[in-house]
């Protein structure tokens, strides 16, 4: 698991805690009215995160959030970005990589973010350059593996409930994996990169085709209803 060689968590990644309950207000989306300074979002509670399943987003909740909050601009937003890594800060760390993309990333209606809530811990790589995917993919198998769980359950403090503070996971001694298993990442990267971009652009074709035979079918009911075709009995 280890090169013998460490950094700290704090100097390659951004620990940012989930949104407190004063920053937002859950909201009817049947009802929406547009407040100033306020943005639309979607909070993400313990139960639409699973380390099988990235995200379930039937389990997040329609909210108004600060607009500051949620600023792409901002580089702590808890806002969740494709490759973030999310540890579930509540009595037994479990951690997810958001590796899935826009999609799945943003409400499918009206592209609101998800954000984490309090009992969620977003780890965002600092340097967005080479390698990103493969070095997001690393840090979050090496923070899941049962030897780092193991110090993250050490960590951990409080009586009825035990939770992770900020400081000790920036703190935390991060192994860095061996030279060759870097160079490696760089195509295994690109491969991904590639596969993802095959599969976007099947999921639109066939969001087309369905379009189409939507309307074709649609036209085909009412041809029937105004008799211009017969009912099939």
């Amino acid at each position: 698991m280890s090169s013998g060689k460490t950094v700290k968590l704090g100097s390659i990644a951004e620990i940012i805690p989930g949104v407190s309950v004063r920053d937002y207000e859950l909201r009817d989306p049947a009802a929406d009215v547009l407040r100033e300074g306020m943005a639309k979002a979607y909070l993400v509670p313990i139960s639409a995160l699973d380390e099988e399943s990235p995200l379930k987003q039937d389990k997040t909740q329609p909210a108004w959030i600060k607009s500051s909050i949620v600023s792409r601009e901002a580089p702590r937003a808890p806002a969740f970005r494709q490759f973030d890594i999310v540890i579930i800060n509540r009595n037994e760390p479990r951690v997810v990589l958001i590796s899935e993309f826009e999609e799945t990333i943003c409400g499918e209606d009206d592209r609101a973010p998800n954000v984490a809530t309090g009992p969620l811990m977003i780890i965002r790589l600092k340097e967005q350059g080479g390698y990103f995917f493969w070095r997001a993919q690393y840090l979050a198998w090496w923070l899941g593996h049962h030897k780092s769980r193991r110090v993250l359950r050490r960590l951990m403090k409080g009586t009825t409930v035990k939770v992770l503070s900020r400081a000790d996971l920036e703190n935390l001694d991060v192994s860095l994996p061996p030279p060759n298993k870097r160079i490696q990442g760089a195509t295994t990267e690109k491969l991904i990169a590639d596969e993802a971009d095959k599969a976007k652009e099947l999921r639109r074709m066939l969001h087309e085709q369905a379009e189409l035979e939507y309307r074709r079918i649609q036209e085909v009911l009412y041809r029937m209803a105004t008799g211009e075709l017969p009912v099939i009995k």
